[in-house]
């Protein structure tokens, strides 16, 4: 029956299809989409690149992209009072860094000291620029900081603690030396504006793999404006993996963090953790390791208007652990590793949409055990896998998406637990090896869905059965077509209030 479904079927969905979506993509319509997002990968492949780039690619379909992400800038934050800087026994520090992090920390950090008896320097009482530090530096710790025309290397670590910050200006370049083991640790305010933060090329003797980090930790914040992040991180820990926020319960950050109009590269991820209110906005990130973008623990902030583009290993945007209200929207997600956007692990309260999902190799988004999670306004292109991948999770909406050819399902739903609930609406299906695919699925709510140019296959798996009533549904007399329902429950919960409440976390 399922290879019989011919391309007769097709045609009568596509004369019967209602909705906003219900419009048929064709051969030529999908040869010029596809041909488009190629040229919007092509115009963001330098490092600099933002979306902005490729705006005027923006229309038609992806329209919706260009008008998401847009942000105002916030303002940098400062810090008062008159800086001072000593040194600290860098065993100290990561001691504290362990401790505060609870133990999320490479333990063997120490061994990349080329001279593991230097200290940190130490900054305290106030905000200081680079020139400034570097100054004092070498008028009392000489060789600690050097300056090689507009770069300074930092040969030792730095400490920013929690009533200081550190400063880069407009043109100025830090780089963190690897072959001594240098790094940051900030627990207090790091601003880069319109400056650049990397790490020095040579390799490390004691530690090949070791690579400098920024870590902030405890009270601290990073805000960065059109800043330049390169070759940082290293190891399995999101403390050391190149730029990390870790938040603690008895630490909460004084000040919020920001990344905005700046480019990361080389990096192995920026991770976010146990922290709140982080802005992510009009960024690009190139060739990281992966995840570009990681979340665990994370509350109330926003993934805006970014490139995301070649992660090595993992997928782009990573959210998980019990992270909860954050926007994802108006991003290019082009030609990553593992998925576009990927949310696990008690997640809840996340939206994805209005976002270029292309050229994944493990499709577009996929949600792991998590609740009210809503997908909607996204155009999900020939990814390696499915586009939209849904696993033992509840209250979930998938709206407005255009699934086109995808080497897997536009949809899959599996191993859903009883009496959870999937809506499933006003999305379009063209060119996907099958439409809507279903395993061990419980109940799942279509109203409106565009199937005109999928074929052969619409519903596969267990929802293969419900064929006739997709058709019957889309060939209502009246014109407006039926809602019907896939592997209703025992008592059907679309609508009941014993559902999980997503607006107020219950």
């Amino acid at each position: 029956m399922r290879k019989g479904l011919p391309i007769l079927l097709a045609f009568l969905l596509a004369s019967t299809a209602t909705g906003a979506r219900a419009e048929r993509i064709g051969h030529a319509d999908l040869a010029r989409l596809t041909h488009t997002v190629g040229e919007i990968g092509r115009r963001l492949t330098p490092a600099d690149a933002r979306k902005a780039d490729a705006a005027s690619l923006l229309s038609g379909r992806l329209a919706d992209i260009a008008a998401k992400g847009d942000w105002q800038a916030p303002s940098l934050d400062a810090i008062t009072g008159k800086p001072t800087l000593h040194t600290i026994p860098v065993d100290f520090m990561l001691a504290q860094l362990r401790l505060q992090t609870g133990g999320r920390f490479e333990t063997d950090t120490q061994k990349a000291m080329s001279d593991r008896a230097a200290p940190a320097l130490f900054i305290r009482g106030g905000a200081i620029g680079l020139d400034e530090l570097a100054a004092l530096a070498e008028a009392q710790h000489p060789g600690a900081i050097e300056r090689r025309g507009d770069t300074y290397v930092a040969h030792w670590p730095i400490v920013i603690w929690s009533d200081a910050g550190l400063v880069l200006s407009e043109g100025q370049n830090l780089k963190l030396s690897t072959r001594e083991g240098a790094f940051i640790l900030n627990s207090g305010l790091f601003t880069i504006d319109r400056a650049s933060l990397g790490s020095t090329s040579e390799k490390n003797a004691d530690m090949p793999e070791f690579r400098p980090f920024l870590a902030t930790a405890m009270t601290g914040a990073v805000q960065a404006r059109e800043a330049r992040f390169s070759d940082l991180g290293y190891g399995e820990s999101s403390v050391t993996s190149g730029l990390s926020i870790v938040g603690a319960a008895l630490y909460p950050a004084k000040l919020r963090t920001s990344f905005t109009d700046s480019s990361f590269a080389g990096l192995k991820a920026v991770s976010l953790e146990n922290t709140r209110d982080i802005s992510v906005v009009g960024n690009r990130f190139q060739d990281m390791t992966g995840p570009a973008i990681a979340l665990s623990g994370v509350t109330r902030s926003h993934i805006l208007g970014n490139v995301v583009t070649g992660t090595r290993t993992a997928q782009a945007i990573d959210v998980q652990n019990s992270t909860s209200a954050v926007e994802i929207a108006g991003n290019i997600i082009l030609n990553n590793r593992g998925s576009g956007v990927f949310v696990a692990n008690n997640t809840r309260d996340v939206t994805i949409a209005a976002n270029l999902f292309s050229g994944n190799g493990r499709g577009g988004v996929s949600v792991v055990r998590s609740t009210c999670i809503d997908v909607s306004g996204n155009v999900i292109l020939s990814n390696a896998q499915v586009g939209i991948k849904i696993r033992s999770s509840d209250a979930l909406s998938l709206s407005g998406n255009d699934l086109i050819g995808n080497a897997g399902a536009g949809i899959s739903i599996l191993d859903q637990q009883r009496d959870t609930l999937i809506t499933v609406e006003d999305n379009a299906f063209s060119a996907n090896k099958s439409g809507l695919f279903g395993g061990s699925a419980s109940e799942v709510a279509l109203d409106a869905n565009d199937f005109a140019g999928q074929s052969p296959i619409l519903l596969d798996g267990e929802f293969a059965s419900y064929v006739p009533q997709l058709l019957s549904a889309s060939s209502a007399a009246d014109g407006a077509g039926k809602a019907f329902t896939i592997h209703p429950n025992a008592i059907s919960t679309t609508g009941q209030k014993a559902r999980p409440d997503c607006k107020t976390g219950s």
